[in-house]
């Protein structure tokens, strides 16, 4: 009985593997599971009661538990028949691949990632590349917006810098749900935007059962208040300029509303505008196409060198890309909206109802394209881009840097300059043009455009174009 046994090398190391996997899955991964969820709840119970918009009992909900919630909801069964009758299966027939579709799309909220870990990271980040401004147009307004209410923000998209600047400037007021595309399923950032509250969305699926699945899970979030961020553009501009906006999820978060039963619809406005953006030169060379034909071996090269470069710029603490800013718009309710027109939303067929969306939509649209900040590098790209290819001086610089953060005041917008100098914007715009080699310094107080670099000129100078292009400020205005 106390003698030993022998057994071949191979067969220790297979019952070693399978040892570390038990204990993995009997106790160190419930143990981690109990862990981060009792941190989750501790923050819950942290933070909520400081929140503007409190966090909704969704947001505790597993990731599984809530996909089964959205497969299994009535209303997404009942829609999808006719699809199951073009088929020529059942509804039943369809359920698993409801399921599956439902897992891919639903986020994993964690309020201790996103108030703490999420937070900590996005502050660190943010503040290492560059100086955060935030601007209102009426910051009361904003404060009297009711938790009561369903909550959309809705943004320009500039940069992926707009999802962390967003969600760091509401932390303080909620915590957001947003679409992110397909191109961020990858490890780490899948499980990162997850548990931020991040869904995933193909952007162009052409298959009315996953769109189906889709919609019904923003209406479900909706109809349970959490509130969410939107893109309408639904791609980065190639040009600086805003895009031609899509309003599918408004279309989704609209479809279930009834004016005076359901949650009223608050849409908040958002401009984001920065002095340097990581993907302008990427914007530039590259359509949607051809990012997406990357793959994700792009996505994780990209994510590691800006990891490696966010590292950099924290211990050197240089905040190197100028400054960062989001401008809040006054909140637009829906229901307001129809009541001033007069328009029935209930008795609404379909086509009736998306021109009023599409009108609704454009209008905010509108709004944010008066918001977008104005930060110092797009002004001097804005006087480069009209400028000669002969030495400019550097007063004759400041006098029109000088006309059109003048006309951008004229008009209300929202300007961003060092300790309120345009002297001290001017250099630092020169600083920032001239490390990226988009301005050649000729000595003295001369400098002369990079003609290499116009296409790059042009794009921080479209970005507020509207805001400083023209004498009279009223008129750029329509």
């Amino acid at each position: 009985m106390g003698g030993t046994v022998e057994i071949p090398i191979w067969l220790f190391f297979v019952l070693l593997l399978g040892l570390i996997i038990s204990l993995y899955r009997l106790v160190i991964d419930p143990l981690i599971r109990r862990t981060w969820r009792r941190w989750s709840v501790r923050a819950l119970e942290e933070v909520n009661p400081n929140l503007q918009l409190k966090l909704s009992p969704i947001t505790l909900m597993r990731r599984r538990s809530l996909a089964d919630r959205v497969a299994h909801d009535p209303i997404l069964l009942k829609s999808i028949e006719p699809i199951a009758e073009e088929r020529g299966v059942s509804v039943s027939d369809l359920k698993a691949e409801i399921e599956d579709m439902a897992y891919e799309i639903v986020p994993a909220f964690n309020p201790f990632f996103y108030f703490r870990l999420g937070y900590w990271m996005a502050r660190h980040a943010l503040r290492s590349y560059y100086r955060v401004r935030v601007g209102f147009r009426d910051e009361k307004s904003l404060e009297e917006v009711s938790g009561d209410n369903a909550v959309v923000f809705v943004s320009n998209h500039r940069s992926n810098v707009d999802y962390m600047l967003v969600t760091y400037l509401t932390s303080q007021r909620t915590m957001l749900s947003f679409g992110a595309g397909e191109w961020s399923q990858v490890f780490p950032i899948e499980q990162m935007v997850r548990s931020a509250g991040g869904y995933f969305v193909r952007r162009d699926s052409g298959d009315p059962l996953y769109r189906r699945v889709l919609e019904r899970y923003v209406q479900v979030a909706s109809e349970a208040n959490v509130p969410h961020a939107i893109f309408p553009e639904g791609q980065l501009s190639t040009d600086g300029r805003l895009s031609p906006a899509k309003f599918g999820i408004l279309t989704y978060i609209s479809r279930q509303f009834v004016p005076g039963e359901s949650p009223d619809l608050v849409f908040i406005p958002i401009a984001c505008n920065y002095d340097r953006v990581p993907e302008d030169i990427n914007v530039i060379e590259h359509d949607t196409f051809q990012f997406r034909r990357m793959g994700r071996r792009y996505v994780v090269r990209s994510g590691v060198v800006f990891a490696l470069r966010t590292i950099w710029e924290m211990l050197a603490w240089r905040r190197s890309y100028g400054f960062a800013c989001a401008a809040f718009g006054r909140p637009i309710s829906l229901a307001a909206w129809l009541r001033e027109r007069d328009l029935n939303w209930t008795a609404m067929d379909s086509p009736a109802r998306y021109q009023a969306l599409s009108e609704f939509g454009n209008g905010i649209m509108a709004e944010i394209r008066d918001l977008i900040p104005v930060t110092p590098v797009p002004v001097l790209c804005h006087v480069l881009r009209e400028a000669k290819d002969e030495p400019y001086d550097e007063n004759r610089l400041l006098e029109d840097f000088r006309a059109r953060v003048e006309r951008a005041d004229e008009i209300g917008a929202t300007i961003i300059l060092p300790r309120n100098d345009s002297r001290l914007a001017l250099l630092h715009a020169l600083n920032q043009l001239c490390a990226r080699r988009m301005l050649r310094h000729q000595g003295g107080r001369s400098y002369t455009v990079n003609t290499e670099k116009t296409g790059l000129i042009s794009y921080y100078a479209n970005t507020i174009d509207h805001l400083v292009g023209h004498e009279d400020g009223r008129a750029k205005v329509e």
